[in-house]
């Protein structure tokens, strides 16, 4: 029987297997998703236990017209993009190296741990590390180049030019190894035989590597470029717990300013709002990269 009878009600098998599935999503899922559009709509001011009142496009319009929200923006779109590309291209690379069959299996072993070492350590503990290492009075690197010259000043999260690349290098040192991981399963998925062919066509190992290696992974790398530049943009740990967006907004990006917004200064009404603007920018780039992939196929 497909269906079980509970009452008079009929209800298919199918449908109760997916069910908690269902329920779990819409739990954390949809609902929370509603409802910060909801704050976003409805939410005005400043405090807790706010009459709700139907303000329209009121925080948006405040968000936009705020005097720092375009170098937000433009930290946000820099920090994506940046750790996105270098996460895909030095993860490849790396991916690449260590899947070489020219290696000892003992050394293809010890290298693929020790590149996952970053992965392993905790976000919280990397910003701290290098809160540590970069700063300009206890860090080993400015106590080194004091040697050199005492009157260096090395303060990378200090200095407005240098502070959100800081946090975006730490952000691809930390999660480069997830992607060298899923990319390097992927290698491993492609058949020998493709190269035994390229090879005895005269293809070199460049020639393998764009013809054979790059088509054979372009799914893979297409996938992992959307999830990494919508997990990057709504990331915040690294960003907050090093620079608290400083100094002077030079390192602020969308998620950090929307959590400094709703749980600093309560506006929750505009901090939704901008957690709305991350998940549009978001949905963009993703049903961007799947018209890409569509199109190609």
């Amino acid at each position: 029987m497909n269906y079980v009878k509970i009452g008079n009600i009929k209800i298919n098998r199918g449908v109760l297997f997916i069910l908690p599935g269902i329920l779990f999503f819409t739990i954390m899922v949809i609902y929370p998703a509603g409802y910060v559009i909801y704050l976003s709509l409805f939410t005005e001011g400043k405090g807790l236990g706010l009459e709700p009142a139907f303000v329209g496009l009121k925080n948006y319009i405040t968000v936009f017209t705020s005097n720092s929200f375009w170098q937000i923006m433009s930290n946000t779109l820099f920090y994506s993009f940046v750790a996105t590309a270098c996460h895909i291209v030095i993860g490849m690379a790396m991916a690449v190296l260590l899947n070489n069959k020219l290696l000892k299996r003992k050394t293809l072993t010890a290298g693929r741990s020790l590149f996952l070492v970053p992965w392993a350590i905790s976000p919280s503990v990397v910003a701290i590390m290098f809160q540590v290492m970069l700063h300009p009075k206890v860090g080993p690197i400015g106590i080194i180049l004091r040697r050199f010259d005492p009157s260096i000043e090395f303060n990378p999260l200090g200095d407005p030019a240098l502070s959100l690349l800081t946090v975006t290098l730490t952000n691809i040192w930390k999660f480069t190894p997830f992607y060298f991981l899923v990319l390097l399963a992927g290698l491993q998925a492609i058949d020998d035989g493709l190269y035994e062919a390229a090879r005895m066509d005269g293809a070199t190992g460049w020639k393998q590597f764009t013809k054979v290696t790059l088509p054979l992974m372009k799914n893979y790398i297409i996938t992992l470029a959307v999830f990494d530049f919508v997990s990057t943009m709504a990331y915040m740990d690294l960003t907050w717990i090093m620079t608290k967006g400083g100094p002077l907004n030079s390192s602020e990006v969308l998620s950090t300013l929307a959590y400094r917004t709703s749980f600093q200064n309560f506006r929750f009404g505009e901090g939704s709002a901008v957690g709305v603007l991350i998940f549009l920018i978001s949905i963009i780039f993703t049903t961007i990269a799947m018209r890409l992939m569509s199109e190609e196929d």
